[in-house]
């Protein structure tokens, strides 16, 4: 007999970018690098837990997926990202759609990753 198959989350991969406010240069901006995140097939790459983030960029990031448009995804891992073709700090961080107990359906949640701002 065959077990029924449950399709894996959707997870997508984000990048931000850390740079300084051009209005005001002692604030600290996390700019997305690309606002609609990447699908990740499989398990993905392998990234430490958000918690093993400094305390400033945890708070920044928990303000940015607390937004209405993140309702329905969960973060699974953030780090430090290193890109050698550009100049700056850089952070990953992987979403994962989540269930909502007592919703029906795939459990699809409502991701607009327009502009992002902390």
């Amino acid at each position: 007999m065959n077990k029924p198959q449950h399709p894996q989350p959707s997870r997508r991969l984000l990048i931000f970018q850390e740079t300084r406010n051009p209005h005001n240069t002692a604030e600290v901006l996390y700019l997305p690098v690309n606002k609609l995140g990447l699908p990740i097939c499989g398990d993905g790459p392998d990234l430490p837990s958000i918690l093993e983030l400094p305390l400033r960029i945890l708070k920044v990031f928990t303000d940015i997926f607390n937004q209405p448009k993140y309702k329905g995804w969960a973060v699974l891992s953030a780090g430090r990202y290193h890109d050698t073709s550009e100049e700056g700090k850089f952070y990953a961080v992987i979403l994962e759609q989540s269930v909502v107990p007592g919703q029906q359906g795939s459990g699809q949640g409502t991701m607009d990753l327009g502009t992002v701002t902390p």
